[in-house]
């Protein structure tokens, strides 16, 4: 299973940053990669909410669940389904936020299994990690840059990835 994490500061207090994530079906708000989400269950957030996630003109889309939640604290998301991403046999992630120096300190992990064994395993240290690397620095920076501004991240455009830490 492959792994990618990374974490970012956040100069905003907890709460402020876990309502963000908590809006489940309002991704689209940080994440550059996703100009269009929203919730596909009654329930917006907390365990089992789901959500869809449109990704620019390609006709690519995710279905994700809650599957882990501890209110204010950390959620785990599993991607149920995809149409035109990679061969996954199995992706989520997890979030999850602690106070830090007067701010908040977020932990973010992708994991993810590609499909195909040994094959998946070569499209993965190919071409599939480099591009997940890059979308999951991009989602910690949007996240930053809508916290502390307000302002709606469309691209990633004039983020700033200086902050954003990868773990792994």
């Amino acid at each position: 299973m492959t792994k990618i994490t990374r974490e970012v500061w956040i100069d905003a207090p907890k709460g402020k940053v876990w309502e963000v994530l908590a809006d489940f079906g309002n991704i689209y708000r940080f994440n550059p990669t996703v100009p269009k989400s929203h919730s596909t269950s009654e329930q917006t957030s907390g365990l089992g909410a789901t959500r869809h996630c449109d990704f620019g003109g390609s006709g690519s889309s995710i279905e994700e669940r809650i599957v882990e939640w501890t209110e204010g604290e950390s959620m785990t998301i599993d991607i149920y389904e995809g149409v035109k991403t990679p061969p996954f046999k199995k992706a989520g992630a997890t979030l999850s936020v602690k106070e830090d120096k007067g701010g908040t300190l977020v932990s973010g992990t992708m994991a993810y299994e590609m499909k195909f064994g040994p094959v998946g395993s070569l499209m993965d240290s190919m071409m599939v990690r480099s591009q997940f690397e890059k979308a999951w620095t991009g989602v910690m920076a949007g996240l930053k840059s809508y916290v502390e501004t307000g302002e709606q991240v469309e691209s990633p455009q004039g983020l700033n990835f200086e902050p954003v830490v990868a773990l792994a």
